[in-house]
């Protein structure tokens, strides 16, 4: 404690804040108002501090400004997502219900996982057909049980070949572990498909609530 005492009080008189002070020493804001209270700033110290409170006002008042309009966006993106759902196109609904099930629930990015082909081969038409994702977006993560080359060469073939993508689609094959006791060694891995659209991913959730005839604002943050 006598140590954290002296150095709040060296800081203090190179003119540093209680605040700073408090976040380099890990002693109380309290403790350091009692420990600095005696130490006078020069006038010069003084306006360095008000001009450091002044940026940081400005800096904070920007980001509330640019996470209002992000909150903003997003609710255009979903609403825009609960106009498609009324539609009731049979596949847009399907894809929405996929992604409400097996999907990640981020803020930013569509992720979905899964070691169903059907699933996987539904899913990629989805955002093809409804939502008009093109080739170039797609980014294909696989996590198999092997590290045999031939095997995983074979693997990446099977997967890139059922989505339709091409090779510059996949970013990473990764070692899984299977589990011999449950006899969870699956034969081709398990495929990821990312789109790094926030629109996407908000349209998708004002779709699935619309759908669903239910709010979850939690998806908007």
């Amino acid at each position: 404690m006598k140590r954290a005492r002296e150095e709040a009080r060296r800081l203090r008189r190179q003119g540093m804040s209680v605040r700073d002070i408090t976040k380099l020493t890990g002693a109380s804001k309290a403790s350091v108002s009692l420990w600095v209270r005696d130490i006078e700033l020069t006038e010069a110290q003084q306006d360095a501090l008000k001009e450091k409170q002044r940026r940081w006002a400005g800096r904070n008042q920007g980001g509330q400004v640019n996470r209002k309009k992000g909150l903003e966006r997003r609710q255009v993106y979903q609403e825009a997502g609960r106009v498609k759902a009324r539609e009731m196109r049979p596949l847009h609904l399907a894809g929405c219900m996929l992604y409400w099930a097996e999907g990640a629930k981020s803020r930013n990015t569509v992720h979905f996982i899964n070691s169903d082909p059907h699933m996987m081969g539904l899913f990629i038409r989805f955002l093809r057909e409804e939502l008009e994702v093109s080739e170039a977006e797609f980014v294909v993560y696989i996590h198999c049980h092997t590290q045999d080359e031939q095997e995983i060469e074979r693997i990446k073939t099977y997967w890139l070949d059922l989505l339709k993508l091409p090779p510059s689609a996949l970013r990473k094959v990764l070692y899984k572990k299977g589990s011999v006791i449950r006899n969870r060694v699956i034969k081709n891995g398990v495929c990821t498909v990312r789109v790094y659209r926030s629109e996407l991913l908000q349209h998708i959730y004002g779709a699935i609530q619309e759908y669903g005839g239910f709010e979850n604002p939690e998806w908007l943050f």
